[in-house]
């Protein structure tokens, strides 16, 4: 008997898993509010995990360009450590989606909606896919509906130019963290990361505006891009979720950021909400308990959301 699967989010997590699923044991249909989200974005690092499963639903996207991880250095740029092999293969975000968007079968249902209460959802299984604002999670675990603020800020964009090896890695200390990694086509990924008692919805020249005054001692690279940054420029708070013992509750799921939103800080989110669809695909596929997924998973999501956190405040911690 063909299962009904409504997917509440159509970002990286929800068209992973409905790439992912087999259309012949499941109707599926995947309900995102705004599509057009998907045009925009920064870059995201692709560990091996993540390319396998990319490279298994033939949506890996075709990015030779492989940076290496570059060095750690004080916030006012005196290297600390420099790393050694490869980092990440780092892939724009409307590329990935575009890439996952080819690998949806043809039968999944696209529905644009804001789904409000997934309880009134008409399916078998419910799989919140929705970020860190998810409705879904509080059908798994009413303690953990909320999302919970923390102090940071954070500012995101892509410039045209390769930046100099030696300034490629991050940048800690002084209640500030910066990032200079560069992608492909000679073009450079940057973030700062900063306390802010700003509000949203934010104005990026607002925050930008901050940011230049709290990094005016910081590297050089930094202070240039952040000068240089334009209206691109992507401006958010950092979120996270809150504890949870717990991924699946009767018929309702939870992947992906709405499970383990963490802080940037391990390069991780991304990678995880992949391998988080494609295991819980392979479980759904086999007709195998979801407990048994859901025993994988938690361990080792809430670790990396409890270490990106404890990663933040020492790299803001660093004289």
């Amino acid at each position: 008997m063909t299962r009904r699967v409504t997917i509440v989010g159509g970002g990286i997590a929800g068209l992973t898993l409905a790439a992912a699923l087999d259309p012949q044991r499941f109707e599926v249909t995947v309900r995102e509010a705004q599509p057009e989200r998907s045009v925009s974005g920064s870059a995201l690092g692709m560990w091996g995990a993540a390319r396998k499963v990319l490279q298994g639903l033939g949506a890996l996207p075709d990015v030779s360009f492989r940076p290496t991880a570059g060095s750690l250095h004080r916030i006012d740029g005196r290297r600390l450590v420099t790393a050694r092999g490869p980092g990440p293969v780092m892939v724009d975000r409307p590329t990935l989606l575009a890439a996952l968007e080819g690998a949806v079968p043809t039968s999944v249902t696209r529905v644009t909606d804001e789904v409000t209460d997934p309880s009134s959802l008409d399916a078998d299984l419910v799989i919140g896919a929705d970020g860190v604002r998810s409705r879904v999670r509080g059908l798994v675990d009413a303690r953990a509906a909320d999302r919970v603020a923390t102090p940071y800020v954070a500012l995101r964009g892509i410039r045209c130019g390769a930046p100099q090896p030696d300034e490629v890695g991050e940048y800690w200390g002084g209640g500030l963290l910066a990032g200079v990694v560069p992608i492909a086509d000679e073009r450079t990924y940057w973030f700062t990361t900063h306390r802010s008692a700003l509000v949203e919805p934010f104005e990026v020249s607002q925050v930008l505006d901050e940011a230049r005054e709290r990094f005016v001692t910081a590297a050089p690279v930094a202070r240039r891009l952040l000068d240089n940054a334009g209206p691109d420029t992507l401006a958010t708070a950092l979120w996270v979720t809150p504890p949870m013992r717990r991924y699946v509750h009767g018929r309702y799921a939870v992947i992906g950021d709405a499970a383990h939103a963490m802080l940037p800080n391990l390069g991780r989110g991304a990678c995880s909400a992949i391998v988080d669809a494609a295991t819980l695909a392979a479980t759904l596929n086999s007709g195998a308990d979801l407990r048994r997924w859901q025993a994988r998973r938690v361990p080792a999501t809430q670790a990396a959301r409890l270490g990106s956190s404890a990663m933040m405040r020492t790299a803001l911690a660093i004289p």
